[in-house]
């Protein structure tokens, strides 16, 4: 099977926190998504060669149906634990495996895919779903399977916070009510559809397009609506060379000393599925050398509390 970028579709188709320095100007946060599918010893060794060369936090979205397989692997929570390093942040990633669906105590859906738009999921191993639309659910479903899926993160005794992505990229109005009922106040899936060129004739492109139509590499948070920020991300390993991935970062900066007032976000994803074979490119692209004033690395909460205190100070003085 050829291996195409996409977290799992790779297998399948200075930590900053709330006491960081005052003139912090370009802020980004380096997010890695564990899709749910099989922890990769070889995407843990990229995550470690990631940290061997840049010194930074790591956000961990986390999709925990790694513990919901029919024989799921007891050392996970073991693992998660490991690989979550103090001053790292825990966040739920959610993607709509069968066996998630079960544990949560729900029917599982079987269709639509937002590769396909057909009921034919992907299957690995013994579980689908991966690509399940997930607005196949209502809003109680998806309800119950953020909830579930927060409650099974939990059982690694390490706090969770209030961050989520959306499998897919494709956080709907459905799902972004679902979870700001269970209590998250950041969602960052917001995507420029045009990373997801590669996938061809594909659906998902056209579904982010029709999701996200202004998401740009350079975006900035905005709100939507009852309060959830947006954290848009600048750059997907899987869809993007380490320049590509660099630019945001470089426009940040340039952007920070046009405005020295004003704050810049970068939100940059990897994957642990496919990790081996993009993250270095991600390890390139931050560890470049440039000449950038204020540039820290935080996680993505603590980066979405300064993109609400921005948001707040910029509309006030309208």
């Amino acid at each position: 099977m050829r291996l195409i970028a996409f977290g799992l579709l790779g297998w399948i188709l200075g930590c900053a926190s709330s006491s960081a320095p005052p003139d912090e100007r370009v802020v980004v946060a380096l997010t890695m998504d564990w899709e749910g599918a099989y922890i990769a010893d070889q995407g843990l060794g990229a995550l470690a060669d990631l940290r061997a060369h840049v010194n930074a936090p790591v956000t961990h979205f986390v999709c925990p149906a790694y513990l919901t397989k029919r024989e799921p692997d007891p050392d996970t929570l073991a693992t998660l634990r490991e690989a979550v390093r103090a001053g790292d942040e825990l966040a739920v990633h959610l993607h709509g495996w069968t066996s998630l669906a079960q544990a949560a105590g729900i029917a599982p859906r079987t269709s639509p895919s937002f590769l396909s738009g057909t009921d034919d999921l992907v299957a690995v191993e013994d579980d689908r779903g991966f690509d399940l639309d997930l607005d196949a659910y209502d809003v109680a479903g998806l309800r119950a399977l953020v909830s579930t899926s927060r409650a099974l993160l939990e059982r690694s005794g390490l706090p969770v916070s209030h961050s989520f992505r959306a499998g897919g990229y494709l956080a709907t109005p459905k799902l972004q009510q679902a979870i700001r009922d269970e209590g998250f106040t950041v969602d960052s899936s917001a995507l420029d559809y045009r990373q997801l060129d590669e996938l061809g004739d594909a659906l998902l492109p056209a579904r982010v397009h029709q999701l996200w139509p202004t998401a740009t590499p350079t975006s900035q948070p905005w709100v939507l609506g009852g309060g959830l920020l947006e954290m848009p991300i600048g750059g997907v390993t899987d869809y993007a060379t380490a320049a590509e991935l660099a630019a945001p970062i470089d426009a940040a900066c340039a952007k920070a000393r046009a405005q020295p007032g004003r704050k810049q976000f970068v939100v940059l994803a990897f994957h642990l599925e496919d990790g081996e074979d993009f993250t270095s490119r991600l390890r390139d692209a931050v560890a470049a050398p440039r000449s950038c004033d204020g540039l820290v690395f935080t996680t993505l909460e603590h980066a979405a509390e300064l993109a609400r205190a921005e948001i707040a100070g910029y509309n006030a003085s309208r």
